[in-house]
C-alpha cells in the first residue's frame, strides 16, 4: 500500500498540469493585502474539488487586540476571512500535520515595468510569471498537488492533514494569529490539538527555515515649519530632517551588522539587518519649505532582543536627530503594520527530522538550513503553541520584485517532498468512497 519515493515522483509528474493551471488560476485572482477575497473564493472552490470540508474564519481585529504578538492592522476588517480545509480519514491511525500560507500579495509596482501583465500568468522557460506566483501560492499549491496526487493513486493520509490559507501576513500576521485563536479557544470546528505539526510552504528554494528576525513597521512623521522659498532660511524642511534621521539609523543598522554584534544563526548571512525606507510622504509645493513629512521604514532585529528593545533604541536615535536638527521640529512616532518579534526553530523535532528526510528521499541529498533575514508567519506556531514548524517551499526570483516567478522543477520537487512527508508522517489508507 505504502508507495515509493519513485512512484511517489511519477505521480506528482502526473499532476503537473493540475499544479500549473491551479496556480495560474491563483495568481490571476488578484489579492492584495486587504483585499484577499478574490483569491479567498477561488480557492475555496479548488479546495471543494478535492473534496475537502473547508471552513471560514472571519478576521476580526477587536478578538486580537490583546495578544501578544498582535500587530497595529494596515488595513480594516471588511468581512475578510481564512479559508481552513482538513482532510479527517474516517479511522485515523497516523500523525497530522497543517500547511499554512497566505493569500496576500504585495503591490505590483507600475504594471509597465513587467515583462507580461503581472496579474495575467505566463509560463516561460519552466517558470510560472505573476505576482504572488512565488510568494506564496505556489506553495500552497504544491501542497494541495501532494494531497491530490495521493489520492489520485487511490491513497489518503491515515491522519489529519489541514490547509490553512490566510489573510495579510504581508503587512502584519494577523491572519494566522486570527486561525490559531479560533482554534484555541474553540471558536472554529477544527480544534489545535488536531495537528501535531506545520509546514509554511515559503518560498525559500527547498532549505528548511532554521531562525528568522524579528521585524516592525514604524512611520516617523515629521513636523517643520513652512515658508516662501524665497525666505527659506526662516523655515524648518522636515523632508531634509527625513534624509538626516534615516542616515543615523543607517549607522544602528550598520552597527548591529558587525561580525561581534551577530546572533549566532546570522553569522554568515550577507546583510541580516535590514531597515528599509519603503516609502516616503511629504511637501506641498515646489517653491514653498514643507509643512510636513511622514517616512515609512521597516525595522529588523535579531531574535535575542525584544521587540520592545528594538522599538527604545531606533526611536531614541529618532528623537535625538530631531533635536539636534533643530528644536522647532516636531516629530511623532506610530507602529502599524509589522510586529513580529524574531525567533528560531528546533528542526530536531520528530516531525521536522521526517520531512528532512522526505526531502533526501526524493533528492538525494539533505536539505540546507536558512536562517532568514525577513519574518514570516511560523513564528506565532513557534511562540504561541507547541507545534513544530518550518518554512519549506519552492524556489522563486524575484518576490516583492518585477517579474516574479516560480520554477516549475522545484515546485514539483517540493511537493513531492511532501507527498513523501505524508506517506512517513501520516502514514496512507485507501482512499474513501467519493
Amino acid at each position: 500500500m505504502t508507495p515509493s519515493s519513485a512512484e511517489i515522483i511519477q505521480a506528482i509528474e502526473a499532476v503537473e498540469p493540475y499544479m500549473i493551471r491551479t496556480l495560474s488560476d491563483f495568481v490571476a485572482a488578484e489579492s492584495p493585502s486587504g483585499a484577499e477575497e478574490p483569491a479567498a473564493r477561488f480557492l475555496e472552490s479548488a479546495l471543494a474539488e478535492l473534496d475537502l470540508d473547508t471552513e471560514r474564519i472571519m478576521l476580526n481585529n477587536d478578538q486580537l487586540k490583546d495578544l501578544p504578538l498582535f500587530a497595529c492592522p494596515y488595513a480594516p476588517d471588511n468581512g475578510r476571512y481564512n479559508l481552513l480545509a482538513r482532510h479527517m480519514p474516517p479511522n485515523p491511525t497516523g500523525r497530522s500535520v497543517l500547511f499554512n500560507g497566505h493569500l496576500d500579495v504585495v503591490p505590483t509596482g507600475p504594471a509597465s515595468m513587467w515583462t507580461h501583465p503581472p496579474f495575467s500568468p505566463i509560463v516561460l522557460d519552466g517558470w510560472l510569471y505573476g505576482r504572488g506566483s512565488g510568494d506564496m501560492k505556489a506553495g500552497i499549491v504544491c501542497a494541495m498537488a501532494a494531497y491530490k496526487a495521493l489520492r489520485d493513486m487511490g491513497l489518503q493520509p491515515a491522519g489529519t492533514v489541514g490547509f490553512n490559507a490566510v489573510l495579510n501576513e504581508e503587512d502584519g500576521g494577523n491572519g494566522t494569529l486570527s486561525t490559531l485563536h479560533a482554534l484555541k479557544n474553540a471558536i472554529a470546528k477544527a480544534r489545535l490539538t488536531d495537528f501535531e505539526a506545520t509546514i509554511i510552504p515559503e518560498p525559500f528554494a527547498e532549505t528548511m527555515l532554521s531562525g528568522q528576525v524579528g521585524v516592525f513597521w514604524m512611520f516617523i512623521e515629521l513636523t517643520g515649519r513652512p515658508a516662501h522659498v524665497a525666505y527659506m532660511n526662516t523655515g524648518v524642511n522636515p523632508i531634509e530632517a527625513g534624509i538626516a534621521v534615516m542616515a543615523a539609523l543607517k549607522e544602528i543598522e550598520a552597527e548591529w551588522n558587525r561580525p561581534e554584534n551577530r546572533h549566532p544563526l546570522f553569522k554568515d548571512a550577507a546583510h541580516p539587518i535590514n531597515f528599509n525606507l519603503g516609502r516616503i510622504e511629504g511637501g506641498e509645493w515646489n517653491s514653498s519649505v514643507p509643512c510636513t513629512c511622514t517616512l515609512g521604514t521597516r525595522i529588523s532585529f535579531y531574535p535575542d532582543m525584544a521587540p520592545a528593545e528594538a522599538q527604545r533604541i531606533v526611536s531614541e536615535c529618532v528623537h535625538a536627530t530631531v533635536k539636534r536638527l533643530n528644536s522647532s521640529l516636531s516629530v511623532n512616532i506610530r507602529y502599524e503594520g509589522q510586529f513580529a518579534p524574531g525567533c528560531d526553530f528546533d528542526l530536531d523535532a520528530p516531525a521536522m527530522r521526517t520531512l528532512a528526510l522526505a526531502h533526501k528521499k526524493i533528492t538525494g541529498k539533505e536539505p540546507e538550513q536558512l536562517a532568514c533575514t525577513a519574518t514570516t508567519d511560523a513564528r506565532h506556531f513557534r511562540l504561541m503553541t507547541d507545534m513544530p514548524v518550518t518554512c519549506y517551499g519552492p524556489e522563486a526570483r524575484n518576490i516583492h520584485g518585477i517579474d516574479e516567478s516560480v520554477s516549475l522543477a522545484s515546485m514539483q520537487r517540493v511537493a513531492a517532498t511532501m507527498m513523501q512527508f505524508m506517506v512517513d508522517w501520516c502514514g496512507v489508507a485507501p482512499a474513501s468512497q467519493r
